[in-house]
């Protein structure tokens, strides 16, 4: 990074042009006044550089900056530029190298103290437009560009396209509408299907209490009744299912399912074991994990006809937590449980807490499917970094992690194949 120098404190109206600042307060802009960095720096300055690491978004004030990517694409951004109101980079390792085309004003915000101002709606919107700052014509942006832009786009107009893997949707749809009253029923099997359980949560309604306990799938269905909640069962299997031909997307299709119950399975199998007041949640939190890795296959599926597994991995890895945190903040679920999920996502996340809480579990659960199903895509590290092992003391190698719940999500995911009839 360049040398640089503080320029002179700037008034609240300065921020209030960027996309992702315009709707907090007065007294949170302010903050961000006096905490965030006022630089400038000079022509053929370096602003940021390819697989930068630090915890921080950058705002153009004044001047030009060139965007170059590590194919060599590159962009050019004007601080008149409408683009130029969303940060010029937020993702990490850095996918950009930013460099002053001429003398350039900027501001530097650490991350952190953005996500603690800014409500998950704000958050996932500066993500979102992020997006869109980073993306080329369509022709020329990579598999990972479009998708995420396509997601943004249809999030926008209120048309996101979730598709669940179709021999779950079928098995689970049938046993719904079997169902034609009992909506505790209807609430179990459909905790069976993630999609169809995210759409649940969505459709309700909730006037939720803050401190109190979070809905679940099961008060979801009650308030909307077993008519709606059949009805969406049979539009989530005959228009919102695919069970594609290509390997690579059947297979990806497969292995999320795979993975979003074994994780709920375990979740609340641990919440249980340790005392906590509501093992639904964990269960909840578990089952929705990799929403971020649904909605992203389901975009692999609707608009490319020839992607490697290798794509859809570093799609997946890259742009997996944000797109799920876009996905919970449109749908509008629930703040504490959607930052949760999120958390949840990142291997060594750690609160700073010696308490365990929610995101701990599903490390936690997330560590034992992982090493269950000896998947490579994600490995976890190993078990004594991982905070949440450490405060849940599940470090050590003879912990019930490495015997009785990984005997436990196998045995469960079995059982769940079998009642769907999937071989």
């Amino acid at each position: 990074m360049s040398a640089t120098r503080q320029a002179d404190t700037q008034p609240v109206e300065e921020l209030r042009r960027f996309i992702p600042l315009a709707d907090l307060s007065y007294d949170k802009l302010l903050e961000i006044v006096e905490q965030a960095q006022w630089l400038k720096a000079k022509k053929r300055s370096r602003l940021m550089d390819l697989g930068d690491t630090e915890a921080s978004s950058l705002f153009l004030l004044r001047g030009n900056v060139l965007m170059e990517a590590a194919d060599g694409r590159q962009r050019v951004i004007k601080h008149t530029d409408t683009t130029a109101r969303s940060p010029l980079s937020r993702l990490r390792p850095s996918r950009y190298r930013v460099s002053a085309l001429t003398p350039v004003q900027y501001i530097k915000i650490s991350n952190t103290l953005l996500d603690e101002l800014a409500d998950l709606d704000d958050s996932s919107e500066m993500i979102s437009s992020h997006y869109l700052v980073e993306e080329t014509s369509e022709g020329n942006a990579d598999f990972s560009t479009q998708v995420v832009a396509h997601i943004y786009e249809d999030l926008q107009k209120h048309a996101l396209l979730m598709l669940s893997w179709h021999p779950v949707a079928l098995g689970v749809s049938r046993q719904i509408q079997a169902q034609p009253k009992d909506v505790s029923a209807i609430a179990r099997w459909a905790m069976l299907d993630p999609v169809l359980s995210l759409k649940f949560m969505k459709a309700a309604r909730f006037q939720h209490r803050p401190g109190g306990a979070v809905p679940n799938v099961t008060s979801a269905t009650s308030q909307m009744g077993s008519q709606k909640a059949r009805k969406l069962a049979f539009m989530n299997v005959f228009r919102e299912s695919r069970d594609p031909r290509a390997l690579v997307l059947q297979e990806a299709f497969r292995n999320t399912w795979e993975r979003s119950i074994s994780v709920a399975a375990v979740a609340k199998r641990l919440a249980q074991e340790l005392g906590k007041e509501d093992p639904g949640e964990a269960e909840l939190a578990g089952l929705l994990h990799n929403v971020g890795e649904t909605a992203i296959i389901s975009y692999a599926y609707s608009f490319y006809r020839e992607i490697s597994l290798q794509d859809l991995h570093n799609c997946t890895l890259m742009f997996g937590k944000e797109t799920g945190r876009m996905v919970l903040s449109h749908w509008n679920i629930f703040h504490s449980l959607a930052q949760n999920i999120c958390d949840a996502t990142e291997w060594l996340h750690d609160h700073g807490s010696s308490k365990a809480d929610l995101s701990d579990i599903v490390i936690a659960a997330r560590a034992c499917v992982q090493i269950s199903r000896k998947d490579k895509g994600n490995p976890p590290p190993p078990l004594p970094q991982i905070p949440a092992l450490k405060r849940l003391g599940l470090d050590t190698p003879n912990s019930i992690l490495t015997t009785e719940l990984r005997t436990f999500a196998d045995d469960y995911l079995e059982e769940a194949k079998q009642k769907l009839g999937i071989e």
